[in-house]
């Protein structure tokens, strides 16, 4: 049996008996569908068939990029759509684009050379660690929907990018979270080896002078672990002190502020322990905790966000005499006509005046079978028209929406605290209480049996005490499990259902299988 030739392009199979093919580097070549061969014939027009033998990987099938409609591109000619993402110095403009459909370094190349060649382009440069277009151009010679249009041609999809601030602060404190925790992994693996040097166990052939070098080797390793990885806790500890709460942030800078200091004063005079290795494991496990905790939380946040963009980023409106204008979804207002064509999104909540046709409602409902809605019908922001036309009259907008009821149950959801978390936090909170009560005790009881033996028992028990396990094992779980039921198609409207899974006997679903 002979295997399917690939497509030329983008190495799918390509059909029996398909006719695509076009002239590249010389030589006929088949491809997979239309598409591909009309992305091929666009790069050899433009002279720049080279890309085909430079390439290290299958390029993007077009069919897999995001639709693009020409009357939508037309949008991005506006002043009042450009403003926010694109500069004007003079008559040259400038923007910053992200490209789907990058496979390797020379769609960098190709993107770069084609852009170069359009009239009116003065600069294009691709960065292909995140993506990112800058272009330079004359929109006296070239609109920018032509530029994205001639970027569709040669088989990638554009759009504007846009900081999102709040997820530009995200990942910013995600880099500085895995620094901290970075630097507090590698020193801790030396300062552990130079600390255990200096033990009776191992030290029996070493010098006092190599002794007091690894002590001192031991603080200098220790010291950007203390004010770099565990500033964090002690500025958290800082604000729960002065809002007059007990948090684990307390405990955990009690113990590796004392532990440090008291590794300094081994280190000066010679006697005590040294408490280095300490500081840097106990550091370098609550970091890991913590990072893994807000990583859980951020994917539970992404697939919130999901749900909001299934709304499209346009809509056509209808006017009183059945013409239709291409608008932005924010200028479509309560009561507007639109025209929802099949393999259209509904942009917002309505009614069908006009039409017949079947909508697929499954992101929202699971109902897996596209439902057959006619004249009177409501439908849903969200969901995908199927068969036919509709003429949808507007009822509700944004936050009216059923699609933005359903984000505020997930985010309620996330939010709520369920009742074993509220236990979690209060156990915490008194065994903390307990924790230092009893630490001051004893420290009061070994001053009276043995001074020289207090600080260092009160120290230990600040470590093994601390409930780090309790704090941040509790609301991890939690988000984790709510993320992931979410991305199986499971909506959590409350937080306490979590508990009551394991009392579950009997689970009944309806005829499409709707739990």
């Amino acid at each position: 049996m002979t295997s399917p030739t690939p497509c030329y392009h983008c190495a799918l199979p390509v059909p029996a008996g398909s006719h695509f093919t076009a002239v590249v580097l010389g030589e006929p070549r088949a491809f997979c569908c239309p598409g591909c061969q009309a992305v091929a014939e666009a790069i050899v027009a433009g002279n720049l068939e080279s890309y085909y033998q430079h390439r290290s990987e299958a390029s993007a099938n077009p069919t897999a990029l995001p639709v693009q409609l020409l009357d939508e591109l037309a949008l991005y000619d506006r002043a009042d759509v450009q403003q926010p993402f694109v500069r004007h110095d003079g008559e040259l403009a400038e923007t910053t684009l992200m490209i789907e459909g990058i496979s390797c370094a020379a769609c960098g190349w190709l993107i770069e050379k084609h852009l170069r060649n359009l009239p009116g382009v003065a600069e294009a440069r691709l960065n292909l660690s995140n993506h990112r277009l800058h272009v330079q151009w004359a929109t006296r010679q070239l609109p920018l929907s032509s530029l994205l249009a001639e970027l569709r041609q040669i088989g990638y999809a554009a759009h504007p990018y846009q900081a999102d601030r709040a997820a530009e602060q995200l990942a910013s404190e995600n880099r500085t979270a895995l620094r901290q925790l970075g630097v507090a992994g590698l020193l801790w693996f030396q300062a552990m080896m130079a600390t255990m040097a200096t033990w009776p166990e191992f030290n029996i052939d070493l010098s006092p002078e190599l002794h007091v070098i690894l002590r001192w080797v031991a603080l200098f390793l220790t010291t950007p672990i203390v004010f770099y990885s565990c500033a964090p806790f002690f500025k958290g500890a800082a604000r729960d002190l002065r809002t007059r709460h007990l948090t684990m942030d307390v405990s955990v800078s009690l113990a590796i502020g004392l532990a440090y200091f008291a590794g300094i004063w081994t280190a000066i005079t010679g006697s005590g322990e040294l408490y280095f290795d300490a500081v840097g494991m106990f550091a370098l496990f609550l970091l890991a905790g913590r990072y893994l905790e807000r990583r859980a939380r951020e994917r539970t946040a992404a697939a919130t966000a999901q749900l909001v963009n299934l709304l499209p980023a346009s809509c056509l409106r209808l006017a009183g005499d059945g013409s239709s204008e291409r608008i932005l979804l924010r200028e479509l207002r309560t009561g507007d006509h639109v025209l929802v064509h099949p393999g259209a999104v509904l942009p917002a909540d309505g009614r069908i005046v006009d039409g017949q046709s079947s909508v697929d409602e499954s992101l929202l409902t699971g109902e897996y079978l596209p439902q057959p809605r006619q004249r009177g019908d409501a439908v849903t922001a969200g969901t995908l028209n199927v068969e036919s036309a509709l003429t949808v009259q507007v009822q509700a907008l944004g936050q009216d929406t059923r699609l933005s009821a359903i984000v505020r149950l997930l985010e309620r959801a996330q939010s709520e605290k369920p009742r074993l978390a509220v236990i979690a936090d209060r156990a915490s909170q008194w065994f903390l209480l307990f924790s230092l009560v009893a630490a001051a005790a004893i420290g009061l009881l070994w001053w009276q049996l043995d001074p020289t033996r207090a600080f260092w028992i009160v120290l230990a028990m600040l470590v093994a005490t601390c409930p780090c396990a309790l704090s941040l094992a509790t609301p991890t779980a939690l988000t984790a499990a709510t993320g992931t039921l979410h991305t199986l198609g499971l909506l959590l409207t409350r937080g306490h259902v979590l508990e009551g899974l394991n009392q579950i006997d009997t689970v009944i679903f309806d005829k499409t299988g709707t739990l």
